[in-house]
C-alpha cells in the first residue's frame, strides 16, 4: 500500500514514562556531574562554549534547511569577550545566550513554514519547482530563495516525483504528511504553540534546558550525550533486549497510523488478531484521527499486566482487539547460529549482534555458550565463525566474559582514566568453551565492545579477524545513568580509554583485519576518525604478564597460585597461516563473479548485478569467512599429520 512509502516515525510501544520538567538549575547540576567523570574536560572552557553553540544549531538543523548564514554566523564567530561573558553567566545560572539561539531557531521555523506553504501550493498547482540539485548542504543558505529551493528539492526527492507521478488526492495527502512530520519535530524547538501563541515561561525553560544540556554534553566528545526519558528507555531496551508493551511497531502513512511490524512473542502477534498493515482507528475508545502520533504512543504505553483496546481497519473491515501488555524479549536481536557440514564434522556460524544483558537470563554470554553447546551436539565442531559485522557494542562486562570463553585466564581489557589510573579486567574462569580455529567476521561498523573481543582474541592469537581493513575505532569508555530507570537525569560521559592486552588502543585506528574481505560498508567513511570531537589514541605497556596492580596483598598471593600459572599464552599457530590464507582468499574473491560484481556495485561502478545467483541472495562475506575457516582446518590437519610422521 502507498502509505508504507511515507514513513514518519517508528517506535516500539513500551512501558509508561514520566518526563521530568527541567529548569535552568538542572544545567549546572548535571554538568558538574559530567565534568567530574569526564576523561579530559573538568570545567566549561572557551573551546566547549564555541562547540556548544555550533552543536545547538546542528542538533536542530543538521541538513541546513532552516537557518540562514546570517542567523548562524553570530554564534559561529564568537569573540573572546562574548565567550568569557557566556562562561561568567553560566556560573551565575544565566543561560540567556542559549535562549537567544533558540529564539533564532524558533523564528526560522516560522519562516520555513511560510516558505514551505509556497512550495507546497506551487506543487499542488502543477507549477515547475525551482529547487537545489542536492539535499547535502555544507553551509547555511545565504537567502530565503536559496532556503526555498532547498525545501523544494527535499520535498521533490521525498515524494520521488522524478520517477513517478502522483494523482492530485494522493499528492495532497503526501504533502500533508510531510508537513505534519516536520511540524512534529519543530515543536521541540518552537517557542510557540500550534496556534502561534508564545509558550508559557516554564515550557520555554524546559526546552532550552534540554537542548543546552544536549549541546554541552555533545561538545565534550563524540560519545558523551544527554538524553530525555523516552530516549533513555529506548537505549535501555536495546541494551537489555527487553521491553514492556503490546509488541507493535507503528508508522504513520498518508492513510493514518498503522502497524508496520510485530515483535516476535509479543501480545499482538500472539493474539492472532493484529496484522502488519492494519490501520489504527481507535485506542482505548479514543479516535486516532483526533490524536497526534505522540498521543497515540502515549495511549499505548503502560506497564506489564495493564490492558489496551484497539479498533483496527483492515481493507474494508473494522474489528476490535483487546491486549494485555507484557514484558517482551527482543528475540530477533539475540544470538543466532547454524551449522554448515564440512569434512567429517561441521563449521559453526554464529551471529553475535550485540553485547546485551538484562540482568537476568537474557545475556549474550549465556546465549553464546548455549550456541556452542548445541553446535557440538550436532557434530564434531571443526571451527567457528562469529559474525560481529553489525555489532556496535553493549555491556563491557559481557565483552570480557565472551572473550574469556576462548582463553584460559588472563587480562582481556585495560582501562585508563582521567587521573592516569590504570585498571585491568581479567578472565578468571579458567574454562575454555572452544579451543579450535575461530574467525571473527568484522566490518567498519563493528565497534566498542566488539572491538574489545576482536582485539583481545587477536592479541592472544586464538582467533583471526576477517572483514573490512579495520573496525570502527571506538576505544573509549562511558559511565552512564541510562540503565538506571530511577536516575534523576540520563546521560553517558566518556571516562577513559580502553586497551587490549597488547597495550594497543582501538581508539581511531580500530582493530585491523588479518584477512581483508570487504563488506557493504567498505567504501564509506565510517568510524571514529570521521566524527566531530573524537579522543586521540595512545598506547600502554602490554599485560600478557599480568602486573596484578590494584589488588590487595592477600588476593595477589591467591592469584599467584591459582591464576598466574594458567594465564593464556600467545599462540602464533593461526598467525603463521595468514600469508597462505590471504593468498587463497584473494584468489577466490578474484575468480568469483558474484563477489566481483558486488565490489563494482558498492564502489558505484555498476548499479546492479545481472548474474543468476547474485550477491543479494548470498552472504558473500560469510561465505568467504567459511572458506577461510575450511582452509584453517585443512592446513592445521595437514601440519598435524606431517608432525606426527616426523
Amino acid at each position: 500500500m502507498l502509505y508504507r512509502t511515507f514513513i514518519i516515525a517508528l517506535i516500539l510501544c513500551f512501558g509508561g514514562l514520566f518526563a521530568k520538567q527541567l529548569s535552568y538549575d538542572d544545567i549546572k547540576k548535571t554538568m558538574r556531574e559530567m565534568f567530574y567523570y569526564h576523561v579530559e574536560y573538568k570545567e566549561l572552557t572557551p573551546q566547549l562554549v564555541k562547540r556548544s553553540f555550533k552543536v545547538y544549531m546542528e542538533q536542530f538543523d543538521p541538513d541546513k534547511f532552516y537557518l540562514l548564514k546570517s542567523d548562524a554566523l553570530p554564534y559561529l564567530e564568537l569573540s573572546k569577550s562574548h565567550v568569557s561573558q557566556v562562561i561568567d553567566r553560566y556560573h551565575r545560572n544565566d543561560f540567556s545566550d542559549y535562549l537567544t539561539v533558540n529564539s533564532t531557531i524558533s523564528t526560522s521555523i516560522k519562516r520555513s513554514r511560510r516558505l514551505r506553504q509556497e512550495v507546497e501550493q506551487d506543487l499542488l498547482n502543477g507549477k515547475k519547482l525551482k529547487m537545489s540539485a542536492t539535499n547535502i548542504h555544507m553551509d547555511y543558505a545565504r537567502s530565503e530563495q536559496e532556503l526555498k529551493e532547498r525545501l523544494a528539492g527535499r520535498l521533490y526527492k521525498l515524494l520521488r516525483l522524478d520517477d513517478r507521478e502522483l494523482d492530485p488526492q494522493t499528492l495532497k495527502k503526501a504533502i500533508a504528511l510531510w508537513e505534519k512530520k516536520l511540524q512534529r519535530r519543530e515543536r521541540r524547538y518552537a517557542l510557540f504553540t500550534k496556534e502561534g501563541v508564545s509558550l508559557p515561561e516554564h515550557e520555554v525553560e524546559h526546552h532550552v534546558t534540554l537542548h543546552t544540556l544536549k549541546a554541552y554534553a555533545r561538545s565534550l566528545d563524540a560519545h558523551t550525550g544527554y538524553y530525555s526519558p523516552d530516549e533513555a528507555y529506548e537505549i535501555r531496551a536495546s541494551l537489555k533486549k527487553q521491553l514492556e508493551g503490546i509488541g507493535v511497531i507503528l508508522r504513520e502513512g498518508i492513510d493514518g497510523i498503522y502497524i508496520a511490524d510485530l515483535i516476535e512473542s509479543g501480545p499482538a502477534i500472539q493474539s492472532g488478531g493484529v496484522a502488519v498493515g492494519d490501520v489504527i482507528v481507535e485506542v482505548n475508545g479514543k479516535v486516532v484521527t483526533e490524536m497526534s502520533f505522540e498521543e497515540v504512543l502515549d495511549e499505548l504505553k503502560g506497564s506489564a499486566g495493564s490492558k489496551v483496546e484497539l479498533v483496527l481497519q483492515r481493507q474494508d473491515a473494522q474489528y476490535t482487539v483487546k491486549l494485555k501488555r507484557e514484558k517482551i524479549a527482543m528475540t530477533d536481536e539475540l544470538v543466532t547460529y547454524e551449522a554448515e557440514p564440512y569434512s567429517n564434522g561441521i563449521i559453526g556460524k554464529i551471529n553475535l549482534p550485540a553485547f546485551y544483558d538484562n540482568g537476568g537470563e537474557i545475556n549474550a554470554e549465556r546465549h553464546l555458550r548455549e550456541a556452542l553447546r548445541d553446535l557440538k551436539n550436532q557434530g564434531e565442531l571443526l571451527g567457528v565463525v562469529i559474525d560481529m559485522r553489525d555489532n556496535s557494542g553493549g555491556f563491557l562486562t559481557q565483552a570480557v566474559k565472551i572473550a574469556g570463553m576462548f582463553i584460559t585466564q588472563g587480562v582481556v581489557v585495560i582501562s585508563k582514566y582521567s587521573e592516569g589510573e590504570v585498571q585491568y579486567m581479567r578472565n578468571l574462569d579458567g574454562r575454555v568453551y572452544f579451543d579450535g580455529p575461530i574467525v571473527l567476521l568484522t566490518s567498519k561498523a563493528s565497534a566498542s565492545a566488539a572491538e574489545i573481543v576482536a582485539g583481545a582474541l587477536q592479541d592472544y592469537g586464538v582467533a583471526l579477524v576477517v572483514g573490512d581493513e579495520r573496525t570502527y575505532g571506538k576505544g573509549s569508555m562511558q559511565y552512564q545513568t541510562i540503565t538506571d530507570s530511577r536516575a534523576d537525569s540520563f546521560y553517558k560521559v566518556t571516562v577513559g580509554r580502553y586497551y587490549t592486552v597488547s597495550g594497543k588502543s582501538t581508539q581511531i585506528n580500530g582493530v585491523p583485519a588479518d584477512i581483508h574481505v570487504p563488506s557493504r560498508y567498505s567504501p564509506y567513511n565510517i568510524g571514529e576518525r570521521y566524527l566531530e570531537y573524537p579522543l586521540s589514541g595512545d598506547r600502554l605497556p602490554p599485560a600478557y604478564v599480568d602486573p596484578l596492580t590494584g589488588i590487595d596483598s592477600k588476593t595477589q598471593e591467591l592469584l599467584q597460585k591459582k591464576y598466574v600459572p594458567y594465564v593464556q599464552k600467545r599462540d602464533p599457530k593461526w598467525q603463521k597461516m595468514v600469508s597462505q590464507l590471504k593468498r587463497n582468499s584473494k584468489k577466490r574473491i578474484a575468480s568469483d563473479p558474484n563477489f566481483q560484481c558486488f565490489l563494482k556495485v558498492i564502489n558505484g561502478k555498476e548499479t546492479a548485478c545481472t548474474l543468476k545467483n547474485n550477491f543479494g541472495t548470498t552472504d558473500l562475506q560469510m561465505q568467504e569467512a567459511v572458506n577461510i575457516m575450511r582452509d584453517m582446518v585443512e592446513i592445521s590437519s595437514t601440519r598435524s599429520i606431517a608432525q606426527k610422521s616426523l
